[in-house]
């Protein structure tokens, strides 16, 4: 038991992060001791050198400046619905569908905003084709904006449009 012990002691000495000398001793009794100075008839055991790295120094990057990935856009335009038409839809669904040139950046955050009436109704969408449902009858504005990804409007279509909705009374 008294040897399991010592093994025990031994490597938990060993296993400490500083290098420190060991001296293992034994007293009056026969019980072996291991103590960090040194005593009356103790012997210094030898303990192996401990593993030491380098690290290089880190190497700071030079500061470059951010890309430009904007894009100019040639054209941007609604296809549908058509200027100053009519749309029968009962349920007030109203598809739009959008043209770009090029194709819209999304690696820089643009995205397209559309608007009815002045009140925004999709407020972020990359998609060139979306359904904007539950409109009143009437006549509305569509408004479409392309956004930079910074929040700034780049280009802009509106329309007019013209919604039939079927009532209990016609």
């Amino acid at each position: 038991m008294k040897q399991l012990f010592a093994f025990i002691v031994l490597l938990l000495l060993a296993s400490l992060p500083a290098q420190a000398e060991i001296y293992r001793g034994v007293d009056e009794d026969g019980n072996v001791f291991y103590s960090d100075k040194e005593q009356p008839e103790s012997e210094l055991i030898p303990t192996p050198t401990s593993n030491t790295v380098t690290m290089p120094k880190p190497v700071a990057k030079p500061h470059s400046a951010p890309q430009n990935t904007e894009i100019a856009y040639k054209a941007f335009t609604i296809l549908s619905p058509a200027n100053d038409s009519i749309i029968r839809d009962n349920t007030g669904n109203l598809s739009v569908t959008l043209s770009i040139e090029p194709e819209l950046n999304v690696k820089n955050g643009d995205f397209i905003r559309l608007s009815i009436d002045n009140q925004v109704v999709t407020p972020k969408t990359t998609s060139l084709s979306t359904l904007i449902p539950d409109i009143d009858r009437g006549s509305h504005s569509l408004k479409a904006e392309l956004v930079s990804g910074s929040g700034k409007s780049i280009l802009s279509h509106s329309i007019q449009f013209h919604l039939k909705r079927f009532s209990t009374l016609h």
